[in-house]
């Protein structure tokens, strides 16, 4: 692959679409990072480790999540930066943002080794100092992440989904990205996923203590080979085609275009986005034209752009129920609807209305089953059959967790 080149690639099942009536098609998205030049000149990244320490972090998990802080210190170079947030129902700004020399370094991992348990659980609180630390030294060339770690509920200060979605999509349109860990039972696994689709990071899922040194050790290799930030994909919207994003990215629809935020993407990582596509009947035109580009900035800040078209054809109903559908990317796309709507269905169950969510899996999974291995059946079927007895919240966190690393084709 050509160095600091983003690659850029439309698909569909089918490239015809009918004059008399509506047709759906899916749109396969795929992009292409950049190849590492070299660990050493990595951009800078600008940190700030968000630690929960409410009094059900106690025993364990407080220990693992320091061995696992201090591993991302001990990995840090000289030109990038951290900052130590701890919170219970209060916010300790245990250090602000600072250089990782080695005399901050072995301060820092003093600061982590102190931290005691508290009270209830300001997770709002935390995570918005965190995000401030970081956004008060972001510059141009730094990758700028907030790491919020949390075991428990949201229950001190902002509490609500969709206002804390609010804040992530906000913050990460100004540069400041959010990933998120949830560990154990006791999170909102629905709280962490939205907060880390809309801040355009990753959520994780650690079921054990004794798994949060290998997922931050995940994380933290992820964002020392980073090779494209920033990664916005624009679509111009037909007139009167009708769009659907699956996978729960961050999106906006706007004059015409729709705008994607993949954000960043790790050396040589190929990211699909699946979009349904409702065209209408046309008997005037004989195409409909679909121009996509893709941003991202690459080594040194410079801002590189790839741009394509996808083209359906017109044709008489004959002609497009004869043309024949590409399997392989309706099996791609179907992991993504099914992951999709199970989320859907767990979010239903969650709440109590189980008949509604064992429904929905298997309104999904009879319309989906052409495109599904006889495992795959199984699995949803096991599923749904799951979510109508209940599920103890393992099971949940287990199976959103799933669906979430699905959807993202992780």
């Amino acid at each position: 692959m050509k160095k600091n080149s983003i690659q850029l690639k439309l698909n569909a099942e089918q490239t015809l679409i009918a004059q008399e009536v509506p047709s759906q098609r899916i749109l396969e998205i795929t992009i292409l990072a950049p190849t590492i030049a070299s660990q050493v000149t990595r951009p800078p990244l600008n940190l700030a480790l968000v630690i929960d320490r409410s009094g059900s972090m106690s025993g364990l998990k407080l220990e693992y999540v320091k061995q696992a802080a201090m591993y991302v210190v001990d990995r840090l170079q000289e030109n990038d930066r951290v900052a130590l947030v701890a919170y219970d129902d209060q916010v300790h700004l245990l250090s602000p943002s600072i250089k990782t020399t080695t005399e901050n370094r072995n301060e820092i991992k003093r600061l982590i080794n102190s931290i005691r348990i508290g009270g209830t659980t300001n997770l709002s609180g935390g995570w918005l100092q965190g995000c401030q630390e970081v956004a008060s030294v972001a510059e141009e060339l730094t990758i700028n992440r907030s790491l919020l770690l949390t075991d428990g509920l949201a229950n001190v200060g902002i509490v609500d989904l969709e206002e804390l979605s609010i804040h992530s999509r906000e913050l990460a349109s100004r540069g400041v990205t959010t990933s998120t860990f949830g560990v154990g039972h006791g999170f909102n696994e629905h709280l962490l996923e939205a907060m880390a689709n809309q801040g355009r990071g990753n959520f994780y899922y650690i079921e054990t203590p004794m798994g949060i040194p290998g997922i931050f050790m995940k994380e933290f290799n992820e964002l020392a080979t980073i090779t494209a930030s920033d990664v916005e994909i624009e679509m111009e919207i037909p007139e009167h085609v009708n769009i659907e994003i699956l996978g729960g990215w961050s999106h906006e629809k706007v004059a015409g275009k729709i705008r994607i935020f993949a954000g960043n993407l790790y050396s040589e990582q190929s990211q699909e986005i699946y979009l349904k596509v409702l065209t209408p009947p046309s008997t005037e035109h004989e195409e409909l034209k679909f121009s996509t580009k893709v941003v991202a900035k690459v080594e040194n800040g410079q801002v590189v752009e790839e741009k394509v078209e996808f083209i359906f054809k017109y044709a008489d109903q004959d002609s497009v129920q004869n043309e024949p559908r590409k399997k392989d990317l309706l099996e791609r796309y179907t992991t993504v609807e099914m992951a999709d709507k199970s989320t859907e269905a767990l979010k239903l169950e969650r709440s109590g209305e189980r008949d509604k969510a064992y429904q929905l899996m298997n309104q999904t999974i009879a319309m989906n089953m052409p495109h599904l291995t006889g495992e795959q059946a199984e699995k949803y079927k096991n599923i749904s059959e799951r979510m109508k007895r209940g599920m103890e919240e393992g099971d949940r966190k287990s199976t959103q967790y799933d669906s979430y690393q699905t959807k993202r084709r992780r």
